[in-house]
């Protein structure tokens, strides 16, 4: 049976496919460094499209001279039950900006103050005068204060450069399912206050990637006409592969699987060209079969829980609420406000809370005034559910 990787797999190279044009848009990006000059980026895509794998390539392939820190917002988002802040993701930037300077001489020695630095956060002591100071940096001097601590994180990767100058021209910093920050009271003024430092940075980029669409109100808030960075940063989407793409990459990646033309058609369809589903779907087929139509419908319905495995663990970490817009919204495909508020038992107040929550997560979608359910895969395994078991998943 094949095996393609699920998540993010150890060797990239062997499996990185396609994306070399986005690698050398981002790498185009960040040429700047050397002129002083930062490009603030987004980029968007639906889930399972690939924008983790593009991004830990692109990092991997970074000049020694450029340095990164990567921070998951959906582990800090699950980490604290879904109760993540600004405070929290703070403490995560500052973490990974300091854990870059693990293997850079010059900058060794503040990297070794990391574990001292890093506890006195977790116990919202920001006093940090028994830990030397860092790189003529003003410092927090009193307890649990925001500001003071957010100033000390915002500052750091631009002081970073600034006192290593030989060494050192930039410092990418990229926040993976940025749409979570939506679940912030004032997601805004977060973006607002990145904004503040950067246009005053001149060797600091910022990548915000997320499972959204270009046009969600999260990237509104961002990037849009009335947003913090109101268009002026470089937004980009990565798309799923086409028709040619996905035959090519199965043809490269797993050649052991054969279709007939007419197969291959169809496993397009049932996966969309996303290589989460592609891999999923292949993982569940047998070397020496040729795949005609029927036997890629017979596999897809007959393997949907490993082949939609994303959104089975994704359901599980929903609220009763979550789930049960969505399953109104499997059953009626799209719906307006009204409409789905007449459908629920509870009140506007709590059904704007959790169709937040729904969007800033990339499972729903709202456009031409209506909600609907952002991903087939994710409607296609609860129909199959429902239609099989009598009732949706627990």
């Amino acid at each position: 049976m094949p095996n393609l990787p699920l998540g993010i797999p150890s060797d990239l190279d062997k499996y990185f496919f396609n994306r070399k044009k986005e690698l050398i848009k981002l790498n185009t990006f960040i040429s700047g460094f050397k002129q002083n000059v930062a490009n603030q980026i987004l980029i968007t895509g639906r889930r399972g499209v690939g924008k983790s794998f593009l991004l830990m390539k692109f990092r991997m392939e970074l000049p020694e001279n450029v340095l990164s820190a990567y921070v998951d917002l959906s582990k800090i988002h699950g980490m604290q039950k879904g109760r993540i802040t600004e405070e929290k993701v703070m403490h995560g930037l500052f973490e990974e900006m300091l854990g870059s300077l693990e293997n850079k001489d010059p900058l060794r020695k503040i990297y070794k103050l990391k574990d001292s630095l890093l506890k006195k956060l977790s116990a919202k002591n920001y006093d940090f005068k028994a830990a030397g100071n860092l790189l003529g940096i003003p410092i927090p001097q009193v307890d649990d204060d925001y500001e003071k601590l957010s100033s000390l994180v915002m500052e750091f990767p631009q002081k970073v450069v600034d006192d290593n100058r030989e060494n050192i021209d930039g410092f990418v910093i990229i926040l993976d399912e940025f749409q979570l920050i939506g679940e912030f009271e004032n997601p805004e003024a977060f973006f607002w206050l990145i904004r503040s430092y950067t246009q005053h940075q001149d060797n600091v980029t910022y990548i915000f990637t997320g499972s959204t669409s270009a046009t969600s109100e999260i990237v509104e808030k961002i990037n849009g006409a009335q947003g913090a960075f109101g268009g002026r940063m470089i937004q980009f989407p990565v798309e799923p592969f086409n028709e040619k793409d996905t035959y090519d990459y199965l043809k490269e990646m797993i050649s052991e699987i054969k279709f007939t033309p007419e197969g291959l058609k169809r496993f397009y369809k049932c996966t969309n060209g996303y290589p989460s589903y592609i891999n999923s779907f292949c993982n569940t087929m047998s070397e020496g079969r040729t795949y005609d139509s029927e036997m890629v419908i017979e596999t897809f319905y007959g393997k949907l829980d490993q082949i939609a495995v994303m959104w089975v663990f994704i359901w599980a970490t929903l609220s009763d609420y979550e789930k049960e817009i969505i399953e109104i919204l499997t059953e009626t495909e799209a719906l307006s406000w009204n409409d789905l508020l007449s459908k629920v038992n509870y009140s506007n107040k709590t059904l704007l809370k959790y169709t937040n929550r729904l969007k800033n997560k990339g499972i729903l979608s709202h456009t031409n005034k209506k909600y609907a359910i952002e991903d087939i895969m994710l409607r296609s395994w609860l129909k199959y559910r429902k239609e099989n078991d009598g009732y949706y998943p627990p």
